[in-house]
């Protein structure tokens, strides 16, 4: 097993919270020289220094696995491009906060306020997707209002009863699923939604109604007005999958089926990429879920949606990789599409993929139509069915990048045109 060193993150945790060499080494336990060769990276971490860290620090044990220096690598890349990927890496993992800063260099220069957007994925990644307070509250939720069946009404009826709103259902709304109007008091659910869709627009108001405080607290430091927005908008949605499909609930389905997500979807009655995006979530320290990568695109290649509980290099403009299985599922719809992957910084990945239609919107009209998929690490992959069969050896994996204006797979008989040429050169 390769030897972890991780001084850049040391580091940062300690000047974040003011503290001396001496003061954190005995907050962790240890010596001050030895959290001086930690530092350093003149020492690696050992196991039970690396639980020392996040016992001390109040941090996940995968903060020190290096996925957080090849996420910022991988966005250094873009800004500049020619420098070797290892460099990069070595540069985020040493100057951490310098690395984060270089990044936003572009934006700052054009004083451009930043991508809400992205900025919200980025919330997400930074917390693995992961929210105790409101998956907590969301399943303390399920659990009052009772089985599947029983939901709906009840959490209607709570609505009514503690909120002062009127639920309608099978309403004319303009945009979107439901609306809200305070005037009225009235909460509107569209025509044409399955029970879980509708479970799923009423715990997206009640979290509004009951959780804004939570939220609040949880977004105190976004400055951005449309950021803020849209982070809000992202957990208000997270804890309707999570009252839909509650935490302990679909964990158990998940172990039980082998992530089997047709099975799980009918046990829910929620949709194929509704399913896929909450097992992305389940990240609950001590019961954790397979960590997975999640995203959805068109037939484009326009990326709408992404999250990621483990490292995953995706592109920040262009396009995606013309090798990747989510292209492959738009030719077999209704059937999940397979493939065994290998990225340029080496990592072999297991990917499911499946084309999915949104309702019919009238003869003539087109419906809207995605690729979702559903990655995970192939040290992960005999945990899931869709494993069975497939031969999960490097060698045998197809090679993939992040899109051809930064991939460095120069012989790649796919590539639509040369990489980004380095602007500094």
């Amino acid at each position: 097993m390769a030897k972890l060193y991780a001084g850049g993150q040391i580091r940062t945790l300690r000047t974040a919270r003011n503290l001396t060499q001496a003061d954190a080494a005995v907050l962790v336990g240890i010596s001050p020289s030895y959290l001086n060769q930690l530092e350093n990276d003149q020492r690696p971490l050992t196991a039970t220094v690396l639980l020392q860290l996040t016992s001390a620090f109040g941090v996940d044990a995968s903060f020190f696995s290096g996925d957080a220096e090849r996420e910022t690598a991988a966005a250094l890349s873009e800004l500049l491009p020619g420098i070797a990927q290892h460099e990069l890496e070595e540069f985020a993992r040493h100057f951490p906060t310098l690395a984060e800063r270089v990044r936003t260099i572009p934006e700052r220069l054009n004083e451009q306020a930043p991508n809400p957007y992205e900025y919200a994925r980025s919330f997400f990644q930074e917390h693995s997707n992961y929210f105790h307070s409101l998956d907590s509250a969301a399943e303390t939720l399920a659990e009052h209002l009772g089985g599947r069946q029983l939901r709906l009404t009840r959490l209607a009826s709570v609505l009514d009863r503690d909120f002062g709103y009127t639920v309608r259902f099978n309403q004319p709304v303009e945009s979107g699923r439901s609306d809200i109007d305070t005037t009225t008091r009235e909460i509107r659910l569209r025509s044409g939604l399955s029970e879980a869709q509708q479970c799923f627009e009423l715990s997206y108001r009640y979290s509004n109604l009951a959780h804004g405080d939570v939220i609040s607290e949880l977004i105190a430091r976004i400055d951005d007005t449309p950021a803020r927005n849209v982070t809000t908008h992202g957990l208000a949605q997270y804890f309707a999958a999570a009252v839909t499909m509650p935490y302990t609930e679909i964990l158990q389905a998940a172990h039980e089926t082998r992530y089997d997500i047709d099975v799980i979807s009918a046990r829910f009655g929620t949709g194929f990429e509704s399913t896929c995006q909450r097992l992305g979530t389940l990240q609950r320290p001590g019961a954790q879920a397979v960590p997975f990568v999640f995203m959805r695109t068109d037939r484009a290649g326009n990326v709408s949606k992404r999250q990621a509980t483990t490292s995953f290099r995706f592109a920040v403009s262009g396009d995606t990789c013309p090798l990747w299985v989510v292209h492959r599922a738009f030719e077999t719809p209704n059937r999940v599409t397979r493939q065994v992957s290998t990225t340029p910084d080496g990592r072999t990945q297991m990917w499911v993929a499946r084309m999915v239609q949104g309702p019919a919107v009238g003869f003539g009209q087109p419906r809207r139509e995605h690729a979702v998929a559903l990655g995970c690490d192939a040290a992960y992959a005999p945990q899931l069915v869709y494993a069975d069969g497939l031969d999960l050896a490097p060698a045998s994996a197809t090679p993939i990048g992040p899109g051809c204006a930064t991939c460095p797979r120069t012989r790649c008989p796919q590539r639509a045109f040369p990489a980004s040429p380095d602007p500094t050169l």
